[in-house]
């Protein structure tokens, strides 16, 4: 057996087992990419932002009590939405969450409290699933599933079984199959790149053709970002040259299905990324000697200098990261992301 096929294997029986279990990671895909989750959103009103149909107008209104209305007053309805809302905060910005109840109220408004409360459990518990993440794939299947029921009552009580049944479980349950092949991936250092990228594909396909989330399969910038988030992705990158690595790098993204343009502009803003980091580090360097030699007013008057001289017009908003003990530049470089 080769090291594709032995790659493969160890996939498929992974996914096997974790079908079962439904357990939820929220993906790289769920972080900070501003991912848009429509998945429990019905066609019709999936398009209505998308054309300029006006949220708070009497039709988007009409639809949103078409089809939630007869049965809003479930959890399971109620937890349904929460693809809505994330669409409006994707797409509205630091009001998306105010527009998404406003409408809510209009829609329902003798049960829009009751959503916002279904959602912000939801959260609370999409939360604990990434604070939780290598307790729980530390478990075996049976105590995993034990796990994730408890938490889920938890927070729902009796209303959990109807909540995590038919769509939401499906959905756990495909997002389960794609981190289980990051997982193996990740530790997947005796294969090539191409190995990678075709066992990576796979299993995208795998969970997702032919089901709601089927708009996940044509975010190719995206899906390029979770792959460079891979460990043994950027192990490999950080044996080469600057130079060697680009070319890869742009490689692999026409390989994942970015077009020529893309590719592009995206060599361009790594080539940006990289005068940033070695800026940055450089930053850490003498910002570590100004810690060590002064103290009081004078040591912040010197990191002002320091972060005005380095950062420029981003120099306040350094300052205000590092108040709050985030320094961007201690964070992994990875390579073809940031």
């Amino acid at each position: 057996m080769n090291r594709k096929s032995k790659l493969l294997a160890g996939t498929t029986i992974g996914i096997v087992a974790l079908v079962s279990v439904t357990f939820f990671f929220s993906m790289h895909m769920h972080d900070t990419e501003n991912r848009l989750d429509r998945n429990q959103i019905p066609k019709e009103l999936e398009k209505s932002p998308l054309t300029g149909t006006d949220p708070l107008s009497d039709q988007y209104v009409r639809e949103l009590q078409k089809y939630y209305g007869a049965t809003i007053s479930e959890k399971s309805t109620q937890a349904a939405l929460i693809g809505l809302r994330d669409y409006f905060a994707g797409s509205r910005g630091a009001n998306g969450k105010a527009l998404f109840y406003t409408v809510l109220k209009r829609a329902f408004p003798d049960h829009a409290d009751a959503v916002m409360n279904t959602l912000d459990k939801l959260d609370r518990y999409n939360r604990w699933l990434m604070d939780n993440r290598k307790m729980l794939s530390g478990m075996s299947p049976e105590e995993r599933v034990a796990a994730l029921w408890e938490k889920r009552r938890e927070l729902f009580g009796e209303d959990a079984e109807k909540i995590w049944s038919g769509e939401m479980l499906a959905t756990e349950a495909r997002k389960a199959k794609v981190q289980d092949t990051l997982a193996i991936l990740n530790e997947s250092g005796d294969t090539t790149m191409d190995e990678k990228i075709d066992v990576y594909q796979g299993a995208l396909r795998e969970a997702y053709e032919g089901t709601p989330e089927r708009y996940i399969l044509d975010q190719d910038n995206l899906l390029a970002k979770v792959f460079f988030s891979i460990d043994s992705v950027q192990e490999e990158l950080k044996q080469m040259s600057p130079e060697k690595r680009q070319l890869e790098i742009n490689r692999i993204r026409r390989k994942l299905g970015l077009t020529e343009q893309q590719v592009e502009a995206m060599a361009h803003r790594d080539a940006d990324n990289a005068l940033r980091w070695e800026a940055g580090l450089q930053y850490m360097n003498d910002r570590e000697a100004v810690v060590q030699q002064y103290t009081g007013p004078e040591q912040e008057e010197k990191l002002n200098e320091l972060r005005e001289q380095y950062f420029d017009d981003e120099a306040k908003t350094i300052e205000l990261e590092e108040k709050d003990d985030f320094f961007r530049f201690n964070r992994p470089h990875i390579y073809g992301r940031n």
